[in-house]
């Protein structure tokens, strides 16, 4: 489904963020990249879906060259990236038609889409809502169902689940793997979650500085660590850990030792019954062992074996959505509207008064209990203070489509 060879790509800094990297995915499978910040993930999703170009290589999707076929490509994937790419002041219905109509699906094959998939991911009685009321669990699945509108033969899913609460978090992989099982989707995702690797991957590609490390399924990564996990922690700036590092290296039990800040990670056969003499070499060089702990390898030690880094130290950063982070810059006054909870102004903002009045139907600068679009508006149909204007100035807002506190968002057309 995927074959990538030599893929580098150079930014204009002269940063290779990728760096002759070699790829092989196989149609039906779930693969997941693992990586530090910068270690070239998304930049490769980025070059596998069409949106940036590389310097050498070549990369096959479905069959189909990117350079040359990038239509076909784009017609054969869909994309959920880190931040959401649907609109929040759409329904989930009309983010799914737009990205529908996007794909030039007819009209009928959309709405038979979209019932498919509304039912699918459990947001039928959801789709005529905002997206901004939504849950965060609920968006990632209207996101990853705005990928599947076109029916795709793979899905790239970069951090899926970043950023969710562990109740949706594991809601989300039972759907993942119920469109991998039930469809044979091939599905490519990134992501800081090990745990989410180790359940739902197939196999799992380690890369860093650009270049893919190590490949393999999570149990046979796993058993390349040799032996058990004992971890060390000591005291910050301990001037004797070092001696010590070094001479239980020499110990014939001991496979492997890495360094990450204060802690000694030792790859040990039979850790339990290993414990004491460890204990006993820290004594005898000086050294004080804060905390020790004990365990079968997981995809972390893997981690840590190919970036020298481990995994939870790595995690990428969270923002505000694009909405929020726009909304209060440029967007008009109405926009403080967004700066806290429930779309109420922040407090102190110049709109937090009017914001009240109009809670209470008394406010000239919005919409009122009574069901009238304010006059002093449509007198000046230039103004941009509110939804679509008349050109009439006796014009009213029809009471039956003016309900609540939200209705200012709402976008039907006066009749």
């Amino acid at each position: 489904m995927i074959q990538v060879k030599g893929l580098t790509k150079i930014f204009p800094s002269g940063l290779r963020a990728v760096d002759g990297l070699d790829l092989t995915i196989n149609a039906g499978e779930i693969f997941a990249l693992l990586g530090p910040n910068g270690a070239g993930k998304t930049t490769t999703i980025r070059v596998m879906s069409t949106i940036s170009g590389f310097d050498e290589g070549s990369v096959q999707i479905a069959g189909y060259n990117v350079d040359s076929d990038p239509q076909k490509v784009r017609e054969s994937i869909g994309v959920v990236a880190q931040q959401t790419g649907i609109d929040y002041f759409l329904t989930g219905r009309e983010n799914l038609a737009l990205q529908g109509q996007l794909y030039r699906m007819n009209r009928a094959d959309i709405n038979a889409r979209i019932d498919e998939l509304g039912g699918y991911f459990e947001l039928h009685d959801s789709l005529d809502r905002l997206v901004s009321t939504y849950s965060g669990g609920m968006r990632r699945k209207l996101d990853i169902a705005c990928a599947l509108i076109h029916r795709p033969r793979l899905v790239f899913l970069d951090e899926p689940t970043l950023g969710l609460d562990i109740k949706s978090r594991q809601s989300l992989w039972r759907y993942i793997e119920k469109l991998n099982r039930e469809f044979n989707l091939t599905i490519l995702l990134t992501t800081h979650y090990l745990e989410e690797a180790d359940n739902l991957a197939h196999r799992v590609a380690i890369i860093n500085l650009g270049k893919i490390q190590v490949i393999g399924t999570p149990a046979e990564l796993k058993h390349s660590v040799q032996g058990d996990s004992v971890v060390l922690e000591f005291a910050a700036g301990d001037p004797h850990a070092g001696k010590f590092a070094t001479a239980i290296k020499q110990e014939p039990f001991v496979s492997d030792v890495l360094w990450e800040t204060d802690k000694l990670h030792l790859y040990v056969d039979s850790g339990a019954g290993r414990v004491p003499r460890i204990m006993q070499a820290a004594t005898e060089h000086g050294t004080t062992v804060r905390t020790l702990s004990l365990a079968e390898p997981t995809l972390d030690d893997v981690f840590l074996k190919y970036t020298g880094a481990s995994i939870s130290g790595t995690a990428g950063e969270t923002t505000d959505e694009w909405w929020k982070q726009w909304a209060g810059k440029g967007g008009g006054n109405w926009s403080n509207k967004w700066q806290a909870d429930n779309g109420k102004p922040a407090e102190g903002t110049p709109d937090a008064a009017d914001w009240q009045k109009w809670q209470q139907g008394d406010n000239k600068g919005g919409g009122n209990a009574s069901g009238e679009w304010p006059q002093d508006r449509d007198a000046n149909p230039s103004s941009n203070a509110g939804p679509e204007q008349s050109q009439d100035s006796n014009q009213k807002w029809p009471s039956d489509k003016w309900s609540g506190s939200d209705d200012w968002k709402k976008r039907d057309k006066p009749e």
